[in-house]
């Protein structure tokens, strides 16, 4: 009986310490599960964090890409050179250009005659200055026996010594240079007593005429205004003869070297941009080329393409046909009071900087050499070309191409 009541007072001591363990293992288990389970929601907190980053990371890394993938493709766009053409245009004789060499030879011919008329106008009035000037040197008095041009009507019994005579003849002479008929009656009707000592005493004062007199009155007219009007016939002439000399040559457009003359006209440039808004200023584009050696058909070309054929804001508001230093909306380029200013200053620009050797922007005398400076992206040589051709197609000549 002591046995089993010390069993069970054993058994309860057992049972009452075996039961604390067993709630504080079971209340730390709790705790640690609890511990864990904080670490775990935060872990995947960061690493929902960490994947968002990487995931922005990524996104903004494309992007970029993207962009970087936009900006090469843009700047390959711009770099990306479109073929220029290379053919070279030359066109020469036609009955347009005939004609106008027929006319201008016509006007030459016509000036000629009038400058051969004022000369012989000139010769003539120098011609009656000097025998006017002879026939004084000769007649006048040098002694009292001489009557000094006091002329009496011839009477039957008058005699007319040789040197009267003489000056009759003279008088004709005169009368026929100055084309004066009353001066022809003079000589007829009248002696002047010419080394006769009473001649004087024998006039009649109601019957004389005063020689000297009459010829002081004929008309000499000044030579200095007919020998300038001949000095500018010469130059209309000489105008005249070069530009038939030039409407003789053949017309070039060559893309490989557009520092070479065209020898294009102002007539051909008139011709080719008519029914444009570059027509105006066709001298201007001829100028220019004689005057800074740039293709006048390159520079049409040019200004055909920057201007939309001289209808832009910019040739309108700036008379800046030619684009030059217009690199965006706001840059200033180059402007002046007129389009012929502005394209003068285009073809001196292009002449020192991108057609001769040693020039800022010099890489060669080609379109496609001038753009690479002139010009941002490949397409602006082969566009100015394709206008240069589409003007020389406009001009009515035998057209022969070389392809280079």
């Amino acid at each position: 009986m002591r046995r089993k009541i010390m069993t069970a007072f054993v058994c309860a001591i057992m049972t009452i310490s075996v039961i604390p363990v067993y709630a504080d293992d079971t209340q730390t288990d709790q705790a640690v599960t609890t511990e864990v389970s904080t670490e775990t929601a935060a872990t995947v907190q960061e690493t929902k964090r960490t994947q968002s980053k990487e995931q922005q990371k990524k996104k903004t890394t494309s992007k970029k890409h993207t962009k970087t993938k936009k900006i090469k493709s843009k700047k390959k766009e711009e770099n990306k050179v479109i073929p220029m053409p290379t053919q070279v245009i030359s066109k020469s004789s036609s009955d347009t250009i005939e004609g106008r060499i027929k006319d201008k030879q016509a006007k030459v011919k016509q000036l000629k005659k009038q400058k051969a008329k004022i000369e012989e106008e000139i010769r003539l009035e120098q011609q009656k200055a000097r025998s006017i000037n002879e026939f004084y040197k000769k007649y006048t008095a040098n002694s009292k026996a001489e009557i000094a041009l006091y002329g009496q009507e011839i009477t039957p019994s008058m005699k007319i010594s040789k040197k009267d005579e003489q000056l009759r003849e003279d008088l004709y002479e005169l009368a026929d240079l100055f084309g004066d008929e009353n001066l022809r009656t003079i000589a007829s009707k009248y002696v002047f007593g010419i080394n006769h000592p009473d001649f004087e005493t024998l006039l009649d004062k109601n019957e004389t005429i005063q020689l000297d007199q009459y010829l002081k009155n004929e008309q000499i007219l000044p030579i200095k205004p007919m020998e300038e009007k001949v000095q500018t016939i010469k130059k209309q002439i000489k105008k005249f003869k070069g530009e038939i000399k030039k409407e003789e040559q053949t017309r070039y457009f060559n893309p490989n070297d557009v520092s070479a003359l065209s020898h294009i006209t102002v007539s051909d440039a008139k011709h080719i941009l008519e029914g444009t808004a570059l027509y105006d200023d066709a001298k201007a584009y001829v100028k220019a080329e004689e005057k800074y050696h740039v293709n006048a058909v390159f520079l049409m070309g040019i200004a055909a393409h920057e201007s939309a054929w001289g209808t832009s804001r910019r040739a309108r508001e700036d008379n800046n046909l030619t684009g030059y230093g217009v690199t965006s909306d706001h840059a200033k380029g180059i402007n002046k009071s007129t389009k012929e200013a502005g394209l003068l200053a285009t073809a001196e620009t292009l002449h020192e900087k991108y057609l001769t050797s040693g020039g800022g922007y010099y890489v060669g005398t080609s379109a496609a050499a001038v753009n690479k400076h002139y010009c941002v992206g490949g397409e602006w040589a082969a566009a100015v070309v394709k206008n240069a051709y589409l003007l020389m197609n406009r001009l009515q000549f035998s057209i022969f191409v070389l392809i280079l």
